[in-house]
């Protein structure tokens, strides 16, 4: 990094000095008061140019850190931390590619610029990736889950395809504490469904838990279709379940598209890790973080 140029008014202080000194060791004493209230002039006005500079840095700075940092890195944190526990919720990342044609964004050095595009880009293309990694989930349970329902030859049961709804949901209701969790979400997280349910209630009890299947029914004898919700408790259908997630789950596991796209998350939380990490750092060196 360059020396800064040092300001005339330090210069012309330093001057004053050298001849104040001269006018004293040869005792003209009329200029010896005129260059000392001179240097004095000027140390003061040097000191409040500091202080101005500085004064304005500091309003600058918390104006990027209130309007520009401190949001981006909330934003990153909430990719951190849920965003990839729950990929398939919906988000909007206003910041993140915002941030890129802001002025501020080159106040960054080089090298953690280009991460931060890097990282956005990969965040901007996960809803594509998940939308479609979701539906081959919920594809998947309709195909295996269609033996554990009570089919006849007269009444076609078949779990309900629609890509906006799963068709089959977790519910728990208690107090005033409402979950209502579809069941892709176990195999896009790597859960059970109480694992998920407990990350989200107080003290949980099974016995509030209940599953909903969102059913297509097809009557052969009169030809009429129609949906239909069942409702069950957990309990009921407990080993049901597990017998159908460890289904699906080791279909996916075979299916290399799948896999990729659980790597790309692991890799995506590491660099969310390391960027949200080194903003933080950045904003502490603006404004120093005091532990109270």
């Amino acid at each position: 990094m360059s020396e800064k140029p040092t300001p005339w008014s330090e210069v012309v202080s330093g001057l004053f000095a050298i001849l104040t000194a001269i006018s004293t060791y040869l005792g003209t004493q009329p200029l010896t008061t005129l260059f000392a209230v001179l240097l004095g002039a000027a140390v003061t006005y040097t000191v409040q140019s500091r202080l101005q500079r500085e004064s304005e840095k500091r309003s600058r700075n918390a104006d990027y850190i209130e309007n520009y940092y401190a949001p981006l890195l909330v934003e990153i944190q909430k990719i951190q931390e849920d965003v990839l526990n729950n990929v398939s919720a919906f988000y909007d990342f206003q910041n993140l590619d915002n941030f890129k044609t802001r002025p501020q964004f080159y106040t960054m050095g080089k090298r953690f610029r280009a991460d931060f595009a890097n990282f956005t880009d990969d965040v901007i293309r996960l809803p594509g990736k998940t939308r479609f990694n979701r539906d081959r989930v919920i594809n998947l349970i309709c195909e295996k889950g269609s033996s554990y329902l009570n089919s006849k030859p007269t009444r076609i049961i078949a779990f309900s395809s629609d890509p906006n709804n799963s068709p089959i949901r977790l519910r728990y209701f208690h107090e005033s504490e409402g979950i209502n969790e579809p069941i892709y979400n176990c195999l896009l997280q790597d859960k059970s469904p109480t694992e998920i349910i407990k990350e989200k209630v107080t003290n949980f009890n099974e016995e509030n838990l209940t599953v909903e299947f969102n059913l297509w029914v097809e009557d052969m004898t009169t030809g009429r279709k129609s949906a239909e919700l069942d409702t069950k408790k957990y309990s009921e259908v407990r080993d049901m379940l597990d017998k159908l997630l460890s289904e699906v789950k080791g279909e996916l596991n075979r299916d290399l598209s799948y896999n990729s796209f659980k790597v790309d998350l692991a890799v995506l939380r590491k660099k969310a890790e390391s960027v949200s990490s080194r903003l933080a750092r950045y904003i502490e060196e603006y404004v120093p973080i005091v532990d109270i």
